[in-house]
């Protein structure tokens, strides 16, 4: 709902604001007003949303400003960052893999294990190589296992995150070095789309150009719209970075299920052989 109520406000801002008002007071009476919550919660400090609301409130020239919101408010952002149905699937998978190993583990280390254990002790009988094994060394294989599993959880919900253009993410250690690059790349765009009307109003870093951006200022040295321009960019983008991180996403979930699939096989066969053994005996 973050993006439905951004919409409200620079369409509100754009049409309602006072001759005697700044930008700035009307943008701040607008997010105060009831009407505004019909559109959603409160825009976070955190979120892209407020930060290019507050870039807007600091342009000098209430025309410029004006202009800046007419831009955001002629193009559809709510569709553009909706988080796909098919990459929740995948991080639900994740999930439900990682309920079902430790559930499989919890079982075998607390029934199964002790069960064959006292049964070996009962016959006075040498422990069987794999269940010995195991019980040496099970405590290593679900500790590799929870990493994995625990940093492609981490993984997947980070890239989430880029979906709901949490502020700060590109500088978080999952982002430089565990997403792929070209996914940094079109988030990276993606951003300089967004903020391009407000970059004006940004700090000195947030001003250097890309390929991109020139490419937009040369569109609004034209007489393209911005608006249509930064839309269609925004779809290209959009649709990269969506299958970008669902490749990565479906590589990390074959990934998880192979190991998952790895260990389960290895909890079967070290509980199957001492069944078998013990069926010779009896």
């Amino acid at each position: 709902m973050t993006w439905e109520r951004f919409g409200y406000i620079c369409r509100k801002v754009a049409a309602g604001i006072r001759e005697d008002e700044t930008v700035s007071d009307c943008i701040g009476r607008v997010e105060k007003s009831e009407s505004c919550a019909y559109y959603g919660d409160p825009l976070h400090r955190r979120s892209l949303p407020k930060k290019i609301l507050d870039k807007v409130a600091l342009i000098d020239s209430k025309e410029r400003a004006l202009a800046t919101l007419n831009i955001y408010q002629e193009f559809d952002l709510v569709e553009k960052f909706e988080e796909p149905i098919r990459f929740k699937r995948v991080v639900a998978y994740l999930s439900y893999v990682t309920f079902i190993f430790y559930i499989v583990v919890g079982i075998y280390q607390v029934k199964v294990a002790p069960t064959f254990l006292n049964a070996f002790n009962d016959f006075e009988l040498s422990v069987p190589r794999h269940l010995g094994w195991y019980q040496d060394y099970w405590g290593y294989i679900v500790l590799v296992v929870s990493i994995l599993l625990i940093a492609s959880l981490v993984i997947g919900h980070n890239l989430r995150k880029l979906f709901r253009f949490d502020l700060g993410i590109e500088n978080g250690f999952v982002f430089k070095y565990l997403v792929f690059r070209s996914i940094r790349t079109s988030y990276k765009k993606v951003m300089d789309i967004l903020q391009f009307p407000i970059s004006e109003a940004g700090e000195p870093e947030e001003n250097r150009s890309s390929e991109l951006v020139n490419h937009l200022k040369e569109v609004e040295a034209s007489e393209m719209s911005v608006a249509v321009e930064m839309q269609a960019l925004l779809r290209v983008q959009m649709r990269v970075l969506l299958e970008k991180s669902e490749q990565q996403m479906k590589l990390i979930s074959v990934f998880v299920a192979l190991v998952v699939v790895t260990a389960i096989f290895f909890f079967l066969a070290s509980a199957y052989s001492p069944i078998f053994f013990l069926g010779e005996i009896v």
